[in-house]
């Protein structure tokens, strides 16, 4: 059934949450919106970052190693613009000292920025206290829904899994394994099975 409105949209574009990394060339600045990171498991499969799966996940079926990823929601001090932004687990630590010193997200402004200004540099973030007499916060999204638009995926209101499920009969090597649980910066390249298993083979031999 269509759904109609007497009223413009406020944007042109979709009414969605765009989703944010840290750029190589220039910093990103922030204010967090919601109270906590979210937390989940992705994979780099079919030329772009989707999201690990509970149950017959295609990229586990071919052994793909997953990265763990951090999101918030925040907006951007001078457009007001509100956005998801993404970042590895090893630069969300700074999000989460904050938290543990304030014991919210919301109302942290952030700057990330890549200090040696190349794809795959190390993201660092700094926090600190915004100023809220000068900036009214707009109340966080759904960030699991949000995400799921973005990956277009099902919403079925469930936290996202952390864990990759063994597939029945599938024997997998454990160093193998512990490869792919390894955690990946979410700017890095994509890690071949072929990669993996050389390095276990290579160790094993020298061992």
């Amino acid at each position: 059934m269509p759904v109609f409105s007497k009223t413009l949209p406020t944007l042109e574009r979709h009414m969605g949450f765009d989703l944010k990394r840290t750029p190589e060339s220039k910093p990103i600045d922030g204010i967090v919106t919601c109270e906590l990171f979210l937390v989940t498991q992705t994979h780099f499969w079919g030329g772009r970052t989707v999201p690990h799966e509970l149950y017959d996940c295609p990229a586990c079926a071919r052994a793909q190693p997953f990265r763990t990823h951090v999101y918030i929601s925040a907006i951007m001090p001078d457009t007001r613009e509100h956005f998801l932004f993404e970042c590895s687990s090893n630069a969300a630590k700074a999000f989460e000292e904050y938290l543990g010193t304030y014991g919210t997200l919301r109302g942290c402004f952030f700057r990330a920025s890549r200090p040696k200004k190349t794809k795959n540099g190390k993201v660092v973030i700094l926090t600190k206290q915004a100023d809220l007499t000068k900036c009214h916060l707009p109340q966080p999204p759904d960030i699991e829904r949000a995400l799921c638009v973005i990956w277009q995926v099902p919403y079925d209101g469930t936290s996202p899994n952390q864990t990759i499920l063994k597939k029945d009969g599938a024997n997998i090597d454990p160093e193998i394994k512990r490869e792919m649980s390894t955690p990946r910066d979410n700017a890095g390249e994509p890690v071949l099975l072929s990669s993996v298993v050389d390095r276990c083979v290579t160790n094993k031999v020298r061992a």
